[in-house]
Formats: C-alpha cells, structure tokens, sequence
C-alpha cells in the first residue's frame, strides 16, 4: 500500500511487546537469584523501550510512507542499544540454563528415587554445618522387621511399603519439618521450634498412622508398623552426628521394648505403644 512507515510503526509496536513480555515472564516465573532476573529483565525493557522510541518518532514525524530504511536518532540509539542488550541477555539466558541444570542435577543427587525425599547426602548438605540448639530434633524411624516383608511379600511390596510410610511423613510434614530416607528402611525427620512433647506426639501421629496403612498383597492385606528414637541438640550446641547418635540409641530403645513404639530420653522406660496393626508385617 506505500505505507510502509505505518508498517515500521506496528513493527516496533511488536518487537516491544514481545520483549517486555520476556522481561515480565522471567521476572515472574523465575526461581532464581533475584538480582541476576532484575538484569534480565532491566534488559528486556531497555530493549523493548529503544524500539518504542523508534516508533514513536516515526509518529510524532508523521512519516507513513518513506521507501527506505528510516534513519533517525531514534534508530541510531536503538542500533546501540538492541544489539547491547541482546548480547547481555543471550550470555545470561545461558548461565541461567546451565545454573538451573546444575541446580537439577544437585536435587537429583539430594533425592531418594523411589520415595521423592531427601536422602542422607541431602540430611548433610542441609544440616551438617547446623548447630542444634534443645528445641531442635531428630526422629529416626525403622520399619519393623522389614526383611520379613521383603522375604514373604516379596520386594516390589517393600517397595509400596516404602512409599506408603513416605507419603505418612509428606501429610505431617510443615514448617519447620524436613524429612529423609537415610536407606533401606531408615527414615529420619528433623524438627526446629519443638520440644520433647511436641516432638514425641508428632512421631507418634506418624506411627500411628502409618499402622493404618494397607498394602494389598497377593497374600492378603499387610499392614506394618514403624518404631521412632527421637535425640535433641544441647544447651551448648551439638553436631548432626551427635543428635543422629542420640536419636538411634532411642530407636533401638524402641526396638528393645517391643517395636511399634516412639522413644525419647526423657520418656525411657514409657515406650507407649503406639496402636497396633491389625496385621503386622
């Protein structure tokens, strides 16, 4: 139609929506450092904003029909600019994908396939520098005599088994409250803000309702049962090592007044059972 200038105008219009809502989308789906999705998408609009200025000085020229390339200090700005910033987001687009490979790669690692929780190398990433203050614990759980149910039931059982007990801790879980497969049949919760009371009833909400748990079976309906040893840090501050080591002296408490129990030092000698299984692997 000879109206090219309007087709620059609608031009610009559309490279700037595009851009801002680049700039918009990284700033409001991204999961990363703040500050280097600040510059992406500062970016973005400084980009964006150059070809607005191009098409606006087209309008305000009212230059519709022109027949070459315009040539403005508008255009020259934005030539400056465009390609300025498109190296800056390119290089940082970059190091955002390989810093969320890498950011995948580590979950992976800190991850229990089987159960989705955190596994021991991730209890130490998070924990192993911590100190623990008397109101943070460690619960260790041990399925009862779970080889039992491997050697009947068979492992893809143990493994359902497993996984139910998982997804127990998931439900219970909350602020304050991260859980791990440590292995096998070894879990582990740690707990902040709590004290032997509260920890003591929150483990044994957990056995109690993994007892109800049902794992249909070739062989009939299983139901099992867990015990739990729960150890606290110290007045003067104690490792993760340390709280481990108290928590599995309390499990194996636990395992010697008769399992399906949770114990703590201060309740030692009032393993109260928790509610039995009907059927006990």
């Amino acid at each position: 139609m000879g109206l090219d200038g309007i087709g620059f105008v609608i031009t610009y219009a559309t490279v700037t929506a595009l851009l801002s809502t680049i700039g918009a989308m990284f700033w409001i789906n991204g999961s990363h450092d703040r500050r280097i999705l600040l510059v992406v998408s500062f970016l973005s609009g400084t980009c964006g904003l150059s070809f607005a200025l191009c098409g606006v000085v087209l309008m305000a020229k009212g230059q519709w029909t022109l027949g070459v390339a315009p040539d403005n200090w508008a255009e020259r700005l934005n030539s400056v600019v465009a390609v300025a910033c498109m190296t800056g987001l390119g290089a940082l687009t970059l190091s955002l994908h390989h810093l969320q490979a890498q950011i995948e790669l580590k979950a992976e690692t800190m991850t229990d396939p089987l159960t989705g929780l955190m596994n021991r190398r991730g209890l130490t990433s998070l924990y192993g520098e911590r100190t623990f203050s008397p109101f943070m614990a460690i619960v260790m759980f041990d399925l009862d005599h779970f080889k039992r149910t491997n050697d009947i039931y068979g492992h893809p059982v143990g493994d359902q088994v497993l996984c139910r007990f998982a997804a127990v801790i998931r439900k219970y879980a909350r602020t304050g409250v991260d859980a791990f497969r440590l292995g096998g049949e070894e879990f582990a919760i740690v707990m902040s803000r709590m004290t032997d009371e509260r920890a003591y009833d929150l483990a044994s909400k957990i056995g109690v309702a993994f007892g109800t748990e049902v794992v249909p079976t070739p062989l009939g309906h299983l139901r099992s049962t867990v015990s739990g040893g729960i150890g606290f840090g110290e007045a003067d501050g104690s490792t993760l090592d340390e709280v481990l080591a108290r928590a599995d002296t309390m499990l194996y408490a636990a395992k010697r007044a008769g399992r399906n129990c949770v114990i703590s030092r201060k309740r030692m000698g009032k393993a109260d059972p928790v509610k039995p299984a009907l059927r006990s692997a």
